[in-house]
């Protein structure tokens, strides 16, 4: 439904590159699929594995149990139709009656469900599950036409509280051969029992009707009659047997193709083979930019109606609205994109607005604080009183910048410890290293702010509330929603008052920090020297170097910090892991916390984990650092 397009890419990962694939693991780790689909089997205690992985064998072991008229609870039951296979996550037979069950670590709200859409008959952050079930549904009722199939998700339900402490630590991952799963610890199923509310067991077959009998709606469709779900699945199957690739149709979804490779990937890029043979663009016109690529801009699929492609043939296409505030507005941004930098404005290969700079500057106060925070959302929660997806702040990096120039790595902390709840002792050491004077604070994007209020709100609704609570909370509004020491969000004034061309308008602290490091001579000159001893740095050596070349190129400081951990790794393994080198690719701290949850790791690999954590978080507000510099020196 992404693309059908995809169905030629997804089956040869030897030859096509799949971002996605890469990180699939990981992703159900942090998200919590692991243990909510564990969770989930343990509603029933009398239910059956289908032990057998490989489909064949899954087939015949399914069919076997099914072949009795005994009620029985199956998880992942295989079950095919024609060229359709289904792998259910939970299948209850009782007598001709089917409960077919779709587990998913996606939050609900049973006091407020949003199932349906204000102006569509689905809500479109829910569609997919539901197409999801109704393909299930189709593949199930056709395989077993003498049953009926009744059709449920299930979820957690953020409306509902634990009642017990540990549910979060109930569900661990092992490795078995190639495959990872879920394992329960022997308090599992009292824990389980007494949450059965957590997981909400919603119907949803009416919806499903709704998909059944409604044309599909995907990249290319037109709605014809070919177009119900029936139909369409058995063309796609066929095609897909036969390995022939469905003509693409390019739209604005492309922009995140998964399938997508740089020249030196060694890889074929079905992202490059789709816009070439629907734009007619060469490979390097494509790197060069599309409209594709034009940052935050809704109407991508008018210009490619209009056969619009290249990013420079857009010029004129962007109706201009100035920022009432001052600073760059969002289509300024855009024309700077898709026209470049007009002459008088051009500070040598960027764009740099000193006025709007200085005017924010005026009213703040040295030392500055740069502040970083990593943070996770877990399924299941830590205590009883907690809801499912509440926040998990359990590390921070603390950067302090004088009025002299000099910089200190003042503080960090990383709380990883298993089974403990973090935020409180977090809060509580952030107070004490930010405490000392009255320093303007600096973070990057509404990040830290949400995070702080939430946890604000744990500390005033737990029972778990520590004695110090009044002043946490007095600390979290002091730094908070217009306070009068709030934070201050660098990524905001990014946006009103820097572009450089490399960032292809986007203002994510990973774009940004190369592209100033490229353009700053003061920069240059500090960085290309090694950082000496602390308290430059807290994690990092004495003659680590931040300003790199090579081949006349600077190397990006965020690929620094990869190569930096694969050595980390490899000093345990010389075939780092994906999982490992994953963590070391940076923005998978979620991922890594996941890890040092729900993971039975070696010490040494826990340890190298904690330390990429670190690195990774502290080059976050040293990028801080070094990007105020450097518009201060603009300024």
């Amino acid at each position: 439904m992404e693309c059908p397009t995809k169905l030629f890419y997804t089956r040869k990962p030897k030859e096509y590159k799949n971002n996605k694939g890469d990180n699939e693991f990981l992703a159900s780790l942090a998200e919590g699929g692991f243990q909510v689909g564990k969770m989930a089997t343990l509603l029933f205690p009398d239910g059956k594995d289908i032990k057998a992985k490989r489909n064949e064998e899954a087939l015949a072991e399914t069919a076997a149990l099914l072949s009795s008229n005994a009620s029985i609870t199956l998880f992942e039951p295989a079950l095919a139709f024609e060229n359709l296979l289904v792998r259910v996550d939970v299948l209850v037979k009782q007598g001709n009656l089917i409960e077919l069950i779709e587990v998913k670590a996606k939050s609900y709200n049973s006091e407020d469900p949003d199932i349906e859409g204000v102006r569509t008959d689905i809500n479109a952050s829910m569609l997919p599950y539901i197409e999801d079930a109704a393909f299930q549904k189709y593949v199930v009722s056709n395989a077993l036409p003498s049953c009926s199939v009744s059709t449920f998700l299930m979820m957690p339900d953020k409306s509902v509280a634990a009642v017990t402490d540990g549910l979060n630590q109930c569900f661990r991952i092992k490795s078995k051969n190639e495959f990872k799963e879920a394992t329960a610890t022997p308090d599992a199923y009292k824990q389980v029992e007494a949450n059965r509310a957590l997981l909400a067991k919603v119907p949803i077959d009416k919806y499903v009707d709704i998909v059944m009998h409604k044309p599909l709606e995907y990249p290319g469709s037109d709605l014809n009659t070919q177009n119900h779900l029936p139909e369409r699945v058995a063309i796609w199957a066929e095609l897909y047997r036969d390995d022939i690739r469905i003509d693409p149709n390019i739209h604005k979804g492309c922009k995140n193709c998964e399938f997508r490779a740089n020249q030196k990937d060694g890889l074929k890029s079905g992202y490059h083979e789709c816009l070439a043979e629907f734009t007619g663009l060469s490979r390097d016109e494509i790197d060069r930019g599309t409209v594709l690529d034009i940052w935050r801009y809704t109407k991508k699929e008018d210009l490619i109606a209009k056969k619009i492609f290249k990013i420079e043939d857009a010029t004129d296409q962007i109706v201009v609205k100035h920022s009432k505030d001052g600073g760059l507005s969002y289509t300024e941004r855009q024309c700077l994109q898709i026209d470049g930098i007009p002459s008088g404005k051009d500070k040598g290969g960027f764009y740099f607005d000193s006025g709007y700079f200085n005017e924010r500057r005026s009213n703040w106060s040295y030392p500055y604080h740069m502040i970083d925070f990593e943070t996770s959302t877990v399924a299941l929660p830590f205590f009883a009183g907690m809801h499912p997806y509440e926040s998990i702040a359990f590390q921070f990096s603390h950067h302090v910048m004088h009025e002299n120039g000099h910089v200190e790595h003042l503080n960090q902390t990383l709380l990883t410890e298993q089974g403990v709840f973090p935020n409180f002792e977090f809060v509580r050491q952030l107070k004490k290293s930010l405490g000392g004077d009255r320093g303007a604070i600096f973070r990057w994007a509404a990040h830290e702010n949400t995070i702080l209020n939430h946890i604000k709100n744990q500390l005033t609704t737990s029972p778990r509330a520590p004695d110090d609570k009044d002043e946490l909370i007095q600390f979290i509004e002091s730094i908070t929603n217009q306070a009068e020491r709030s934070m201050i969000d660098l990524n905001e004034i990014a946006l009103k008052c820097y572009f450089h061309p490399s960032t292809q308008g986007r203002t994510s602290i990973k774009k940004v920090l190369p592209a100033v490091l490229q353009s700053s001579e003061i920069l240059k000159s500090e960085y290309s020297k090694p950082i000496g001893p602390d308290p430059a740095s807290l994690n990092f050596p004495e003659n680590f170097i931040w300003y790199q070349l090579k081949d006349s190129q600077l190397v990006d400081p965020y690929d620094l910090l990869k190569q930096h951990a694969e050595k980390l790794f490899q000093e345990i393994n010389p075939t780092i892991s994906q999982e490992n080198r994953l963590i070391a690719d940076g923005g998978a701290a979620a991922m890594a916390y996941a890890r040092l949850q729900f993971e039975n790791l070696p010490d040494d690999e826990r340890q190298r984990i904690n330390t990429s954590l670190l690195r990774y978080c502290e080059l976050d507000t040293l990028a801080m650092v070094m990007i105020m510099k450097a518009w201060i020196d603009w300024s």
